[in-house]
């Protein structure tokens, strides 16, 4: 491609997320690498003067990304920013298409529909938003680990504490939910708010520059406290065929907050990525890297740009880069064997009453404790926790089927 012709780029997806992605498409058409042409949104109603605005300067505005798809001919990326038991069937419109796509994370929930994607896409057009990847912070730890600085990597530890009250419950349709409409969603904090933390493990887990790994064992423990049909706390142990070892805690069910943290321990020394990913410190050097959300994706939309116009040779997250994410969270759910009811009696909510916060008893020590030791919740003498086992993830079509039975066909608990 001629890297001054502008790629005409259309966004599915304007609500929510898509805000944050539609400002960040207008603000960078000013490098002159891409140009918004379309978006998809059944909800125009709900964006009047958004519709407005892209209208007076010739942006095309459909009801529905299968009408885009089509009558968009010059068309040659779109970003999808839909709701995550949407991405499947998009991502494989898209890629049918012959479109480059920057698909929001999680890319799908299950691995035997991400393996169907990788698949289809032949041609590597799909990069993940998992922006983090693209932060200074995460960069510098990954240049300590592939220049040899700490050693072999031995192990890498993750972990945050991000309240969430029920007004984070009430956002979306999807949200808390494990399906929508009969198609596997399963929210929850390792799989959607924080998953940037467990990608990011999947990275340091490489030696190689702009490598990931992918775990062959796991052992994990799911948890709700909340009424709601999915987890909102979650722990895990597990393995790379490398040896090195991994563990993460994350919940939303605290008062207090603990900035998301990953630590990763070699043979010559440590590094981490502390503060939510605005600080890199190792016995070598320590830096601020400020960077929010806005910032990161305009990273990736700069990297995903540069690679269509063949100035980079890989995406920042292509969907083979995912595979160990993925394997990983179904994994999690096979071990802990479902997600495991706290009682009642071992909480206490804070906050307003129309807007309550749920604290789980000792959740927000054992988050903390997790990081420093890799112990998950049920070996912390903790009253309300659960035994689970450790299983192989080396079969990826039954951790799929199995996964789809138990999101499809939980019983989950009912609002009183």
């Amino acid at each position: 491609m001629n890297s001054e012709t502008p790629i005409q780029i259309a966004l599915i997806g304007a609500g929510g997320v898509g805000a944050y992605h539609l400002e960040t498409i207008e603000n960078f058409e000013a490098s002159g690498r891409l140009q918004l042409v379309a978006v998809a949104d059944p909800t125009v109603s709900r964006f009047p003067e958004v519709r407005d605005r892209l209208a007076a300067r010739g942006v095309r505005w459909y009801l529905d990304y299968r009408e885009m798809l089509n009558e968009e001919k010059g068309l040659q990326a779109v970003t999808i920013a839909t709701p995550i038991p949407f991405h499947l069937e998009m991502a494989h419109a898209c890629i049918a298409r012959g479109l480059y796509v920057n698909l929001e994370k999680p890319p799908v929930p299950l691995i035997g529909q991400l393996e169907s994607l990788i698949a289809a896409d032949a041609a590597q057009r799909v990069n993940v938003g998992f922006q983090m990847i693209c932060s200074r912070a995460v960069q510098l730890l990954k240049q300590s680990i592939v220049s040899g600085e700490l050693g072999e990597v031995q192990e890498i530890r993750a972990a945050a504490a991000w309240p969430r009250r029920a007004s984070y419950y009430q956002r979306a349709s999807w949200a808390g939910k494990l399906t929508l409409g009969g198609l596997p969603v399963f929210d929850g904090p390792a799989t959607n708010a924080l998953a940037h933390a467990l990608q990011n493990i999947m990275f340091f887990a490489s030696p190689k520059a702009g490598d990931f790994d992918s775990p062959v064992e796991i052992q994990g423990e799911l948890y709700r406290a909340r009424t709601i049909e999915s987890y909102d706390s979650a722990c895990m142990r597990g393995t790379f065929r490398s040896g090195i070892k991994f563990s993460a805690a994350f919940t939303h069910t605290t008062q207090e907050m603990l900035p998301y943290h990953i630590e990763v321990i070699g043979s010559k020394g440590n590094a981490r990525v502390v503060n939510d990913g605005n600080r890199f410190e190792s016995s070598t050097l320590q830096e601020n890297c400020p960077e929010d959300t806005k910032a990161l994706m305009r990273k990736v939309l700069d990297e995903f740009s540069l690679r269509i116009h063949g100035r980079k040779d890989h995406f920042p997250n292509s969907l083979n880069d995912t595979r160990g994410y993925v394997v990983a969270t179904n994994g999690i759910l096979l071990s802990s064997g479902g997600i495991h009811c706290i009682d009642p009696k071992w909480m206490r909510t804070y906050g307003d009453t129309a807007d309550q916060g749920i604290e789980v008893e000792g959740m927000y020590a054992a988050v903390k404790r997790s990081l420093e030791t890799g112990e998950l919740f049920s070996e912390m003498n903790l009253p309300w926790t659960a035994t689970t086992y450790p299983i192989s993830l080396e079969d990826s079509s039954r951790i799929s089927a199995e996964a789809e039975a138990m999101i499809c066909g939980a019983k989950v608990p009912q609002a009183a």
